[in-house]
């Protein structure tokens, strides 16, 4: 139901955006999301009460309404004639679905400047995904066996929760997350952009997706509100939320914002350095990088001045970790980084003090020992998958630095890939087999691991319950026939 409606909606709005352009797919898209919609619309009538259904449950169907909604902005790229309807084509289609839809940097389509269709397409899917990975992390993960202290539902004080329960939940985030888009779209058409093309960096800024097609970022006031934007963006929606509240005091006590900016100053120093950059310009590109692979944004930039060794690394670093947890961002995240860091310390204090008693705190609170668990299988999960990719697609014909660049910022979410002279790497060049063996990587990225395995496990269940069900038939039907052969001898 959610991946035909929100690839009905795309498809709508995109039939009417085509008809500023060139207009050559409005009758197209306008059928094809009018058609969605009664679906999604019929599905909705016929979804069980919310009661009837299982925290399990829930997480397989946030899972298969991700990868329908990837599906389905694949065919509309081929509905469209954005990708032809090739095998080349397909991998085309599936792969900048994939890519835009999860919000990672490593899409090849190049639409046409008038094809206003095919641009937005690209561009309202990131927004989408953008949208629907905060609706995971905030208001699907924290009620549904996962993050549950991460959520903002705390009334102490008269304060006015941003997640008191899962309506409120969706209310605000859609809110906070259309404010942070118009008012970066705004910015940019201030700063010099054309509407339509401030609008589309805007949605890939706002969402940490990175591509917006035929908008070039090639002035210094646009890479500066590029910046901002991608700041707030990687920012948690919690931090946001207070401070649109006026509850902006106590904020910087949290070690998780300061960890967060810190890491933007000290990368930008860090790059500035090892770049031989300086000057306006050079704290201007180096900012730039820094915060669009910090926040897993992405958008390219050439490297200024000639970079060392420590630099690409850097970059790469700053991908993995990823922004606030509760942002649009990916990554492993920065508040699961210090959960790890303090539980590291503990269980070290342990062995030298078996008897004392150290407990892990977040936001003041003392951590639940389910929480740290889940945490660390997170990153364990997360390290096989990074593995698991990086050797596959090495196999598949990628040099080990590449494939282990291109495997973080699947699993990241992030882009581009670069090398190791800080030239990005056009994704176009890769055989079609590794960016297909790229795809999982980035769904299961999108997903924050968590839902991914969970789906994966509920489905290996009702596959085992099947065949269990199917043998003990079996048995059964030939328990019956020698029965019967007994009783006609």
């Amino acid at each position: 139901m959610v991946a035909l409606g929100a690839t009905g909606l795309l498809a709508t709005v995109a039939g009417l955006v085509d008809l500023v352009g060139d207009g050559d797919d409005t009758v197209v898209l306008l059928v094809v999301g009018g058609l969605l919609g009664v679906g999604a619309v019929l599905l909705r009538a016929a979804t069980p009460p919310a009661e009837r259904i299982r925290d399990a449950n829930v997480l397989v169907a946030t899972v298969a309404s991700l990868v329908g909604f990837l599906l389905g902005v694949a065919g509309l790229l081929l509905a469209t004639g954005l990708a032809p309807a090739t095998t080349s084509g397909i991998v085309d289609a599936l792969a900048d679905a994939t890519a835009v839809g999860t919000t990672t940097a490593l899409g090849v389509l190049q639409p046409a400047l008038d094809d206003h269709a095919g641009r937005f397409l690209l561009a309202g899917a990131q927004w989408l995904g953008g949208l629907g990975a905060l609706m995971i992390g905030v208001a699907v993960l924290p009620f549904f066996g996962a993050g549950r202290e991460f959520a903002d539902r705390s009334r102490r004080g008269g304060r006015r929760p941003m997640t008191p329960d899962q309506a409120t939940a969706v209310r605000n985030i859609t809110a906070i997350h259309g404010s942070v888009s118009a008012l970066t779209w705004v910015a940019y058409a201030v700063a010099g952009a054309e509407p339509f093309d401030a609008l589309l960096l805007g949605m890939a800024t706002a969402s940490t997706g990175g591509r917006a097609v035929g908008a070039p970022l090639d002035t210094a006031a646009l890479q500066w509100v590029a910046v901002g934007g991608m700041l707030a963006a990687g920012t948690s929606l919690v931090v946001l939320w207070r401070l649109v509240h006026g509850r902006a005091r106590n904020l910087w006590r949290s070690d998780e914002l300061q960890i967060y900016v810190g890491l933007v100053v000290v990368g930008t120093l860090l790059l500035l350095l090892w770049s031989d950059g300086g000057g306006p310009d050079g704290l201007r590109g180096a900012a730039f990088t820094v915060t669009a692979a910090l926040t897993t944004t992405g958008f390219p930039s050439a490297p200024g001045g000639t970079w060392a060794p420590a630099a690409p690394i850097l970059v790469l670093g700053l991908a993995s970790i990823g922004p606030m947890v509760g942002s649009a961002g990916g990554g492993f995240q920065i508040l699961r980084h210090r959960i790890l860091a303090q539980a590291a310390v503990r269980e070290m204090l342990r062995q030298m003090h078996p008897r004392s008693l150290t407990l892990v705190r977040l936001g003041g609170r003392v951590a639940d020992e389910d929480t740290l668990s889940k945490v660390v299988v997170t990153q364990f999960l997360f390290v096989s998958v990074l593995f698991g990719t990086a050797l596959v697609v090495a196999l598949g014909g990628l040099d080990l630095v590449t494939a282990l660049g291109a495997a973080v910022h699947a699993i990241s979410t992030a882009g581009p890939v670069r090398t190791v002279d800080g030239v990005v790497v056009d994704p176009a060049s890769w055989p079609d087999g590794v960016r297909l063996a790229l795809l999982p990587a980035m769904v299961i990225g999108r997903l924050s691991v968590y839902p991914a395995f969970v789906a994966v496990g509920a489905g290996v269940s009702v596959a085992r319950d099947r065949v269990r069900i199917r043998r003990r038939w079996r048995s059964l039907g030939g328990w019956r026939r020698a029965r019967g052969k007994v009783n006609r001898s």
